[in-house]
């Protein structure tokens, strides 16, 4: 009788972030990533809730790259009994210890934040995640891995890093397990599949592939033709008298944007402007990447780009007009821009301009869907800034590439699952398999799921998803719901013209209210 493994998704299915899968066969138990869910307050509140498997049952665990959305839980293994080690590539280890203590920092100022609030009182305390000590536990136990490196972690179980192209470090994941060989593709690049010299590339069993741009084809983008609607953007913004605000990863994304302002610099094509990088991180993430990228060094030397360190140096920004701010976070949910957000929306003069993918449920998804009022750490702000996004910065391969990475592993004997991606583009990618003919049906797991795989046959789902599941993967949830109705509100009770009309208004919604806790009690 054939061997058999067994995958459980505990992240990224059905949703975007929280990667975290469990693989486990031949006597061992092999964790892929463990990352941080992002997007609605709901699907946030995962993050919180106990670890779905033993930590201590865990033989080793695998990081595809640093980002947090697949980085971000790890210290919580070893603060939960975990042993094994975390093993990834050289330039993800570098830029994972400023990464999590970052992390960790921002969770502590979050919880003393939202703590204070006088909406959260009588609530429970807020409590962060984990520690820098805890951050500290977990690069202890980290180990460097280098492509195409065949790694025996016992029992016949091995796994390779292939080069993902995605950012710096960042892998995909050959798994040989009980007599099956499987891929976890993490996040893909652009551009064709790199090969392992000598090494076959197609042949497995069952491939894992992420879909985050998988319902997309983006228009092919010269990187002379992004840095001139960049500097358009600058040129534009600044001429009005506002400031640009951009909210940036740190982890390469930042050094691309630098990287780009430096060339306008050098070229004429723009004058030397300031420019405010206010994250502590990312620059430490740009020294952490200098080995590594080769005009990293420049970024740090140029007179008019200036790094803001302490909290009071970032507060005087709001005192500055006609400048450009990069700040973090990338989606808006945390760090430094979210304090510039509250200055500078409000203002008509001033632009946001978003360089990546916004996750659903997330504040800079809410502003590229054209929101007119946001709620930011308990304040109500009014959105008069113009809100741009900039194509030609993602690392994401879009809906063809993804299609011709998983044609450059085949042939698949037996299931492709199609992770990381909102339910539009899992279904438009799953759609196109479909139709080439060349695959078993797509599966598009559900968070909780767990399925038996075999040797050269399809997938067999052995237990159901979670019973939330359809709640956790909405692109709303009831707090989203909630925080536009508060708009929706005010600008309706704004609107009326006279005090009479809006005292009508809210003892009109009180009344509601009351009938609709009335039918409840009944």
């Amino acid at each position: 009788m054939a061997e058999t493994t067994i995958i459980k998704f505990h992240g990224a299915a059905g949703t975007v972030t929280g990667s975290c899968f469990e693989i486990s066969g031949a006597g061992k138990t092999i964790l892929v990533d463990c990352g941080l869910f992002q997007g609605t307050r709901s699907l946030e509140r995962l993050n919180y809730e106990s670890l779905p498997f033993d930590p201590g049952a865990i033989d080793a665990v695998i990081l595809t790259h640093a980002h947090l959305d697949h980085s971000g839980r790890l210290p919580c293994l070893y603060t939960n009994g975990c042993r094994a080690k975390t093993f990834c590539t050289a330039p993800t280890a570098d830029i994972l210890r400023p990464l999590l203590l970052d992390s960790a920092k921002l969770q502590a100022a979050s919880a003393e934040r939202r703590n204070r609030r006088a909406d959260r009182a009588g609530l429970a305390p807020f409590v962060p995640l984990y520690s820098g000590p805890d951050v500290t536990k977990l690069i202890q136990n980290i180990t460097t891995a280098d492509y195409c490196e065949q790694v025996d972690l016992g029992n016949g179980v091995s796994f390779r890093l292939w080069n993902a192209r995605h950012i710096v470090g960042s892998a995909s994941v050959e798994i040989n397990i009980a007599g099956q060989r499987l891929m976890i593709s993490g996040d893909v690049g652009s551009g064709t599949a790199i090969q392992c010299a000598g090494l076959e590339m197609g042949g497995y069993d069952h491939i894992i592939c992420e879909t985050t741009y998988g319902g997309r084809d983006r228009e092919d983008r010269l990187i002379s033709d992004r840095r001139e609607a960049l500097a358009q953007y600058v040129e534009d913004t600044l001429k009005a008298g506002g400031n640009l605000l951009i909210p940036a990863f740190a982890v390469e994304r930042t050094q691309v944007i630098l990287e780009d302002f430096v060339a306008l610099f050098d070229a004429g094509r723009l004058p030397l402007v300031n420019i405010f990088l206010d994250a502590p991180l990312a620059q430490k993430i740009t020294l952490a990447m200098l080995k590594y990228r080769n005009n990293g060094a420049d970024l740090l030397k140029r007179a008019n780009i200036r790094f803001t360190q302490s909290v009071a140096e970032s507060k005087k920004l709001n005192h500055i007009t006609g400048a450009v701010i990069i700040a973090g976070s990338g989606m808006c949910e945390g760090g430094r821009i979210r304090h510039h957000l509250i200055r500078n929306l409000p203002k008509r003069k001033s632009r946001v301009l978003f360089t990546g993918f916004q996750v659903a449920g997330t504040l800079g998804s809410v502003l590229t869907g054209g929101a007119t009022l946001v709620r930011i750490s308990g304040n109500d702000v009014i959105v008069n800034a113009d809100i741009a996004i900039l194509d030609g910065y993602s690392n994401h391969a879009d809906r063809k590439e993804l299609a011709q990475w998983l044609a450059d592993h085949s042939p698949v004997s037996g299931s492709i699952f199609l992770v990381h991606g909102e339910q539009q583009g899992l279904h438009i990618l799953a759609d196109d398999l479909v139709a080439t003919k060349r695959y078993n049906d797509p599966i598009i797991p559900s968070l909780g799921q767990q399925w038996q795989l075999s040797p050269g046959g399809p997938a067999l789902l052995q237990v159901a998803a979670r019973s939330d599941v359809d709640q956790l993967v909405a692109a709303e949830d009831w707090t989203s719901r909630l925080a536009a109705l508060r708009a929706s509100v005010q600008q309706k009770v704004r609107a009326l013209p006279s005090d009479q009309d809006r005292d009508k208004m809210l003892k009109a919604l009180e009344r509601a209210l009351e009938s609709y806790q009335h039918e409840k009690l009944q």
